[in-house]
């Protein structure tokens, strides 16, 4: 059984020099999936020239909550893109970054998940001390979808899994004092769990501190197994299983 990496983002300019590197260390470590997650129309054009043998890449883009002030005009142009990508995405909100814009960003995230909704497409989210309001919309605009490298509680999970959401843990849980990326990894329902590195960021024990890429998934997805107590097999099954319904098309 393979691992995979359900939010990636090596289109990012960081790996210009060595993606061919890069896409040989999935191989070799197994990752034969991969979601590039596309944040801008320049990311979209380059994640059209990714293509690995062995490797199964799907594409998602939406329209960050930086971008707010947005005109209608480019807006249609990623809208057209989300007609041609497995899922909507990353779209939410950001609380920490882009504090002044909390109105803005409510708007912009629930036009997305009707736009998703009318494709018929998931969405994945992004919430950066923002959980609560992103627990609020999604509830009062169900959709399908996945917490990206979800940094909030265990309770809080259990109420995104009662709406169907998935919940995708990230490289913190390997890092020294990850209490509560821990108890989510632990305790959250198998058949709604996914793993992902965010690559470039958020690199995992042992290589925190260097450039993060999909082959560093492995480290991730030992450690959940291990708190888990379950075999490489297992947790593997179900974990490509939880990909392949959620960005079903």
């Amino acid at each position: 059984m393979n691992y995979l990496d359900s939010h990636c983002h090596i289109n990012d300019d960081s790996y210009l020099e060595d993606l061919d590197e890069v896409l040989d260390r999935m191989v070799a470590n197994k990752v034969t999936k991969a979601m590039l997650v596309c944040v801008s129309l320049d990311d979209y054009k380059r994640s059209l020239d990714i293509k690995k043998e062995g490797i199964t890449f799907k594409k998602a883009i939406g329209v960050y909550p930086e971008y707010t002030n947005m005109s209608d005009a480019e807006f249609e142009k990623y809208v057209e893109l989300m007609e041609e990508c497995d899922a909507v995405g990353e779209i939410g909100l950001d609380y920490h970054w882009y504090k002044d814009t909390k109105e803005a960003q409510k708007e912009l995230f629930i036009r997305q998940i009707k736009i998703a909704n009318e494709l018929n497409k998931p969405v994945i989210v992004h919430a950066r001390e923002a959980l609560g309001d992103t627990y609020q919309i999604l509830k009062d605009n169900l959709c399908r979808g996945v917490l990206h490298c979800y940094s909030g509680s265990y309770e809080l999970a259990k109420e995104f899994v009662k709406l169907g959401y998935y919940i995708s843990i990230g490289g913190p849980v390997t890092f020294k004092n990850a209490k509560e990326p821990l108890e989510v990894a632990k305790n959250i329902p198998l058949d709604k769990l996914l793993i992902e590195t965010d690559s470039p960021y958020l690199t995992p024990v042992p290589n925190r501190g260097k450039r993060n890429e999909p082959s560093n998934v492995v480290f991730t997805a030992k450690k959940i197994m291990e708190v888990r107590g379950l075999d490489e097999e297992t947790f593997l099954a179900q974990i490509n299983k939880n990909y392949d319904d959620l960005f079903k098309l």
